[in-house]
């Protein structure tokens, strides 16, 4: 009779610690999704996701052979064939990468209302998942206001972010959270470019015809209107920075050398390029808090994440004036 009462206690506190679980859960998912929601957003369906992606003509019309060649890793391929494997590459969220994502946001929004920060407001935030392999497995990306994310990402980087001092899920939605801030204020993002060394000018550069072959495209990058100064061969030269492909597909697909770097274009139509080993400031122009230099629109989104998550004492910054550029820039 003993035994029979104390497995008795046993179930009923096994019992009372699962309901305290489950309501902790509920709460939880309940919290998650009022919070989360101050920062607008919503999750696309795999059939409107692929509505969407393909909806972005103006960005694939800028597309080189080049681009589909690499993106499609064969020679020869056509708009079509590309179009047709982005369609296909998107995917449903399931119910945890919702919960997972959603907690992401509502852990932004606490840190924005906590340290007093003031964001530009945005349109609605549309969440994708794709498969990323016309990316070359990038985590995110984003068109406008919607952002792109590595299908089962949200999965994945929420299991290493258990791994105590990892931020991964966190830093690639601060990233691509601070394209859509610039998209959709101007003034926002030239004030970020201006911490390092860029001015927006009112008008896109065109990319000279020594480029038009080797150009790459970024969904990330909708304008090369941003220029700085550098410091060529003993000569200030107002540039704006392309991310190229030094070699076409054919040449690159049988050799491990990287063949993608960032260049310097003059802004006065000059039918040439600089490479960043020939400006000898530019790590004085980007900075080095990131390698992530591709474009300002980049090193900035890099440099905002860092700023966001983990402050100016956060990380040990070569250049600490960005952040605390950027920092001062929201507390107004």
């Amino acid at each position: 009779m003993e035994k029979k009462k104390r497995i008795f206690s046993v179930k009923k506190i096994l019992l009372i610690l699962l309901g305290i679980i489950l309501l902790f859960i509920v709460y939880d998912i309940i919290m998650t999704k009022v919070y989360s929601q101050d920062i607008p957003h919503r999750f696309a369906t795999a059939e409107e996701g692929r509505e969407l992606m393909l909806a972005n003509t103006e960005y694939y019309d800028n597309y080189t052979q080049n681009d589909i060649d690499f993106r499609l890793k064969k020679t020869g391929g056509t708009m079509d064939e590309l179009l047709e494997k982005s369609a296909d590459s998107v995917n449903e969220f399931s119910f945890f990468e919702k919960y997972s994502i959603d907690r992401r946001f509502a852990k932004m929004s606490r840190t924005l209302k906590r340290n007093g920060y003031k964001l530009p407001e945005t349109d609605e935030i549309v969440m994708i998942s794709a498969d990323m392999q016309l990316e070359s497995g990038a985590g995110g990306y984003t068109h406008g206001t919607e952002i792109y994310l590595n299908d089962k990402i949200a999965t994945v980087f929420a299991l290493i972010d258990l791994i105590p001092g990892q931020n991964t899920l966190d830093e690639l939605l601060w990233h691509e959270y601070f394209h859509c801030l610039t998209r959709c204020d101007p003034e926002f993002r030239a004030q970020m470019y201006s911490l390092i060394n860029f001015t927006v000018a009112d008008h896109d550069f065109e990319l000279p015809p020594c480029l038009k072959d080797k150009y790459s495209s970024n969904p990330d990058v909708e304008h090369h209107n941003a220029y700085a100064t550098f410091n060529i061969d003993g000569r200030d030269i107002d540039c704006f920075a392309v991310f190229i492909t030094t070699k076409d597909y054919a040449e690159a697909k049988s050799s491990d050398d990287d063949c993608k770097d960032v260049v310097l274009v003059p802004i006065d139509g000059t039918d040439t390029y600089y490479t960043r080993e020939q400006a000898s400031n530019f790590d004085e122009v980007f900075g080095t808090n990131t390698y992530y230099v591709i474009d300002p629109e980049e090193c900035m989104a890099d440099n905002f994440k860092f700023a966001m998550l983990y402050g100016t004492k956060g990380k040990d910054y070569p250049d600490p004036q960005i952040i605390e550029g950027i920092i001062d820039i929201v507390s107004r």
